[in-house]
């Protein structure tokens, strides 16, 4: 065989091997692109037209509306690197008031306060801990006892005036313990769980959209979490069960890269463990650029804090920012839970007005039904309303600022589901704590 045939196969073999390759990019990367040049800058467009419907409600409930997220982890976290450099910046960007953690214990004793506690440039950080299914908030300096047994430590935090809420709830609780205040109705990992084809699709169109869209690739993860809002449901005809949203943020799920004092390059991987360590060769030269505030000089980056700070927020009505008050008040239910990357939800507001039209009860109270004349909800936004009673829905209203249903004095377990319409569809976009007619 000459050399000029042997270079015609050599040809026809190359253009083969690029257009396969073409093939698998486009494959795996083809929905991503549609995303980026024609559903994104759609579903833009109409978040922008929505925006432009604002209209502020009059404030009718006497507490102020404060914006947090919950269960969060920094680097007391074996699975997390975060620090304050990283939290507060994407904490004010997501014009949070509170931020409650939920670090991993180091040990079976666990010491409080740990990690960031207090108040920094205006925001509360409220140390906390996850284990065992659950996130717990102390109320004061304590050493937490993770060799008691379940139910003696739920008991004895809740007690003492702390904090206990379920996380992880798709997964089996002892859901008749009496102590535990709330659960979690939407967490971001949860909502990871039921994704098709693992982490890559999501990984590749953070890639393509995630400077751009990545408030649209974060949407792209929700669905309807149907069993745990039928549980939650059920377990509130019983007792009120606080729902929380939680953002369950790791910032972990990146590439990224720092000088260590030795001046060798650690690079850290998903789930903030070291990949390697090495001294500087070609490709840090290529890559590496200038370390910005928390000292990473390389980053690529899904998992944000801000990116989940600006996803699920927990709303608590309280009449200060304070601690002690943010917990009270949640542990009341006086809270509701909005998607904020569709729009921002300080306005919203459901309640219960007596026949004078007086307000007698908010999200998370208990009344007499004899005492209701409506239910209330007021949105800064028209959408539609779903008022669900006893976890079934029994009105539905679209297109609207406000809405008022009267219970004609019937008991039951009443909360509101508020959706916008974003891409032709309506949006879950708030979820309320119930308001409890007996």
């Amino acid at each position: 065989m000459n050399v000029k045939k042997i270079s015609k196969i050599v040809y026809k073999l190359i253009l083969i091997l690029f257009a396969l390759l073409f093939i698998v990019f486009i494959y795996y990367t083809g929905g991503s692109w549609w995303r980026h040049w024609v559903t994104y800058p759609a579903l833009e467009k109409d978040r922008v037209e929505l925006w432009e419907k604002y209209e502020k409600p009059q404030k009718v409930i006497s507490l102020d509306d404060h914006k947090g997220v919950l269960h969060l982890h920094s680097y007391w976290s074996h699975d997390s690197r975060g620090i304050l450099q990283e939290l507060l910046p994407a904490a004010k960007k997501a014009k949070l008031k509170f931020l409650f953690f939920a670090d991993h214990p180091h040990a079976k004793l666990d010491t409080f306060p740990r990690s960031y506690s207090g108040v920094y440039d205006g925001i509360l950080f409220e140390p906390g801990t996850e284990n065992g299914g659950m996130m717990v908030c102390p109320m004061d300096s304590v050493v937490l006892d993770w060799s008691k047994e379940s139910n003696e430590f739920i008991h004895d935090v809740v007690k003492n005036g702390g904090l206990v809420l379920y996380v992880h709830t798709e997964k089996p609780h002892d859901w008749s313990n009496h102590d535990y205040q709330g659960m979690e109705i939407y967490n971001i990992h949860t909502d990871l769980l039921d994704e098709e084809g693992g982490l890559l699709p999501l990984i590749i169109n953070f890639a393509i959209n995630g400077s751009c869209y990545r408030h649209w690739a974060f949407r792209d993860l929700y669905d309807d979490q149907i069993k745990i809002l039928a549980n939650w449901d059920s377990l509130n005809r019983k007792r009120r069960i606080v729902g929380m949203g939680a953002v369950d943020a790791h910032n972990n799920q990146n590439v990224r890269a720092r000088y260590l004092a030795d001046g060798r390059v650690e690079w850290v991987g998903p789930n903030a463990k070291t990949i390697a360590v090495v001294e500087p060769g070609w490709k840090e030269k290529l890559l590496l650029g200038e370390p910005d505030s928390a000292g990473w000089v390389f980053k690529f980056e899904v998992d944000t804090y801000f990116g989940s700070f600006n996803y699920v927020n927990t709303h608590v009505f309280s009449d200060t920012l304070t601690s002690r008050a943010i917990k009270e008040n949640l542990v009341k239910g006086n809270a509701y839970i909005s998607f904020e990357n569709l729009a921002e939800a300080d306005g919203f507001q459901f309640y219960s007005l007596d026949k004078d039209d007086k307000v007698n009860a908010i999200m998370g109270d208990s009344v007499q039904a004899k005492d209701v004349k409506a239910l209330h909800v007021v949105s800064p936004y028209p959408v539609q309303f779903e008022l669900v009673k006893n976890g079934e829905t029994i009105d539905r209203i679209k297109d609207v600022y406000e809405y008022q249903f009267d219970p004609l004095k019937s008991s039951g377990v009443y909360r509101i589901v508020a959706s916008v319409r974003i891409g032709g569809k309506w949006l879950a976009w708030v979820f309320t704590n119930p308001i409890y007619l007996y």
